[in-house]
């Protein structure tokens, strides 16, 4: 596969206040708009932003995230959430947040975020994500399994299913914007084959990574 396409990034979808820190300064830029190399994103409250390769890999930012876009497949998330989709055939993505580092294989498509103890979060939306840590310590995510990144290389949490049905009608990188994800209708898929699957499990919400030993899981009561 050729490098030289894999630099253009394009803003396809995008709403609310941005800012873009590249070449020559800080602006915004509107959809259809090419970011520059080496780019600082910041997403405002209430916006949220879309950008696509030229050889198909998707990136969305929510609201209240900061990033920067080092390289080609190369982000350092600060703070805040991203949905990476990664076609088949793509290169190996790096991603990094303020104490932790992993490499992202495809294809398919997860949600990742920075946890208050500086790590990552993620959770497998479609196909099946290898992530690579420095160490070559590595899981696999499939759609709707969550899984946490400990900060400095100490690892990976056990995986916890989460209900991907609720994920997708409640997480804004997945509806609030205008153009569907091109793998929606797949996930939606996963997401029936996944009620039959824990049906009878218990019911939990997963919060934040407090620190590399644990992380909080309320079990929901079901209501009679």
């Amino acid at each position: 596969m050729s490098g030289k396409a894999t630099s253009r990034l394009v803003v396809t979808q995008q709403s609310g206040e941005h800012f873009i820190r590249g070449v020559p300064g800080l602006g915004v830029v509107g959809k259809g708009q090419y970011l520059p190399p080496a780019t600082s994103i910041f997403v405002r409250n209430d916006a949220r932003l879309e950008v696509r390769s030229e050889t198909g890999e998707l990136l969305r930012l929510g609201m209240m995230t900061n990033l920067d876009i080092k390289k080609p497949r190369e982000i350092l998330l600060h703070k805040g959430a991203v949905l990476l989709f990664l076609p088949r055939d793509t290169i190996i993505y790096k991603v990094t947040s303020p104490l932790s580092e992993v490499k992202v294989i495809g294809p398919g498509a997860l949600m990742m975020g920075v946890t208050e103890s500086g790590g990552l979060k993620t959770v497998g939306l479609h196909g099946e994500i290898k992530l690579v840590l420095k160490n070559q310590e590595h899981k696999t995510v499939q759609a709707g399994e969550l899984l946490f990144i400990f900060t400095e290389g100490k690892g990976f949490s056990r995986k916890v299913d989460v209900e991907l049905a609720t994920l997708v009608q409640t997480a804004t990188l997945i509806r609030d914007f205008d153009e569907p994800l091109p793998f929606l209708e797949a996930m939606m898929k996963d997401a029936r084959h996944q009620n039959r699957r824990i049906r009878n499990r218990y019911r939990a919400l997963v919060g934040d990574a407090k620190n590399d030993q644990e992380f909080e899981l309320k079990i929901v009561e079901e209501k009679e």
